[in-house]
């Protein structure tokens, strides 16, 4: 077989898998979630969004309390115009944005080391429990995954090559990632720093001249536009870049404390995010048997030079400005670093098995490792596929009403009935009835006032009212409310 079609079946293959229970884990859609969806819904149909504007680099949703970061919004509308939309293939760009980025991982990884290098790092990317719960909501953290992969890529050959278009792959890459989530504000102007800092490690022993100075001047152009437009964008989208947050002076210990809670073992290894959104309570980020691996990592990559070094550092400084705004345990904030974790604990894996000086075999500590690896993994699995769900329902709520407004869709057009919904039921769903609104039905729907009036000639109504007066009760099952028609 070809390396094509081993990279195909692998890829097909971790797709099925992480998709699986993709609409019953977790078991309802967050009010994020259903945004990214509805204006998503409307972008592929019509290029307006919710508030009719006309493609908008932001858009402003849930009542106006939350502004949608464009690239997930855009590469969402750009899915649901390729392959529809749907609340599964809602959810299924975060599998789509997984297997992107594991792909990336492994042609960082293979140039990096060998083939097995980079399957043991793609590896301990899949299996952080973390990809696996983001991978299954349809939200913007994980969108900054694949932008800092292809911004090391740019740095490690441009290393290998010196050509400069790769300075500009970087600083590009740096730039989109600022605007994939709100957390990367904090993180892109920390590893900005430290990429000017080691193209310019070089120039330390050697005069400046405009040929030395090309490779900053290559970074920085490329990265400068991203800078460029905020005074523009905090104008034409106030709030959606920074949120109104601004920098205030604090005691040290006040903005030490979210950064270095940022690497509390038991948050890292064990807990995971403080929220039950991105966390199920009981495992960590990270799964608890790749520690052994990262900390030996740590030190090899140390001495390996300094492309490595800057993986560690960037790695360790990347919530460095969490402390201004106050972010602790949020594991979610910081995805960012799951591919230089990865990066960091393959090398102590490939130490570990190819170390010949001590009388040890550390080959079997490594299988012996790996092992209680998968056991830790098998119990993440089986806990999130099957219980997480059972007691997060309340957290997430379900999709009982999704299935309602799609069978109301499927009888009023087959019916050829118009499809009318209570105004107590439609409020009550809230940002969910508009999206499931915007996805069932080519014309939005009638809403009627007064749930106990029966509505006109030739209509369906879903209703929460088990019997409505001049209307008869169509006897078809719902998951949530009731079906009631006014035929001619």
């Amino acid at each position: 077989m070809s390396k094509i079609t081993v990279g195909l079946f692998s890829l097909l293959t971790i797709g099925i898998i992480f998709s699986y229970r993709l609409t019953a884990v977790p078991p309802g859609l967050t009010v994020d979630e259903v945004a990214f969806g509805y204006n998503a819904t409307l972008l592929a149909k019509t290029m307006y969004d919710q508030n009719g504007r006309f493609m908008p680099f932001f858009v402003h949703a849930i009542e106006g309390q939350q502004w949608l970061q464009p690239i997930t919004q855009y590469f969402i509308s750009g899915f649901f115009k390729l392959f529809g939309a749907s609340v599964f293939n809602l959810r299924l760009t975060s599998v789509v944005v997984t297997l992107i980025s594991v792909s990336l991982l492994y042609l960082l990884a293979s140039k990096l080391n060998r083939n097995i290098f980079a399957f043991v790092a793609s590896l301990i990317f899949l299996t952080t429990p973390l990809i696996m719960i983001q991978s299954h909501m349809a939200l913007d953290n994980i969108m900054t995954i694949p932008f800092t992969i292809l911004w090391l890529v740019g740095l490690f050959l441009y290393d290998k090559t010196k050509k400069h278009r790769y300075l500009v792959l970087a600083g590009i890459s740096l730039g989109i990632g600022f605007y994939t989530y709100k957390g990367m504000r904090a993180i892109v102007p920390v590893w900005s720093a430290l990429t000017l800092g080691y193209l310019g490690w070089s120039l330390i022993k050697q005069p400046l001249t405009q040929k030395s100075l090309r490779p900053l001047f290559y970074f920085s152009f490329s990265l400068l536009p991203f800078a460029l437009i905020i005074p523009y964008f905090r104008s034409a989208y106030p709030g959606a870049v920074f949120a109104g947050a601004r920098p205030t002076l604090m005691p040290w210990y006040e903005y030490l404390y979210p950064y270095l809670s940022s690497f509390d073992l038991t948050f890292l290894f064990i807990k995971g995010d403080a929220t039950l959104y991105h966390s199920t309570g009981r495992h960590g980020m990270f799964l608890l048997a790749t520690l052994p691996f990262f900390l030996v990592g740590i030190y090899q990559a140390i001495t390996k030079g300094k492309f490595w070094l800057l993986v560690v550092v960037s790695f360790f400084t990347a919530p460095l400005f969490y402390g201004v705004v106050g972010s602790v345990h949020r594991a979610s904030r910081i995805m960012a670093i799951i591919p230089l974790y990865s990066l960091i604990a393959s090398l102590g894996v490939t130490w570990l098995w190819e170390y010949k000086k001590w009388v040890v075999n550390l080959k079997a500590l490594v299988v012996l490792i790996s092992v209680l690896g998968a056991l830790n993994y098998y119990d993440f699995l089986k806990y999130y596929w099957f219980e997480y769900p059972k007691f997060t329902e309340n957290v997430f709520g379900n999709l009982k009403n999704n299935e309602s407004y799609k069978i109301l869709a499927e009888e009023s057009e087959k019916r050829s009935l118009t499809p009318y919904i209570t105004q107590n039921l439609y409020k009550g769903d809230g940002e969910h009835a508009r999206f499931y609104e915007a996805i069932y039905f080519n014309k939005k729907v009638e809403i009627i006032n007064n749930d106990m009036v029966a509505t006109p000639e030739d209509s369906i109504l879903l209703s929460n009212r088990e019997v409505v007066d001049g209307m008869e009760r169509v006897k078809i099952t719902l998951p949530a409310y009731y079906l009631h028609i006014n035929p001619q």
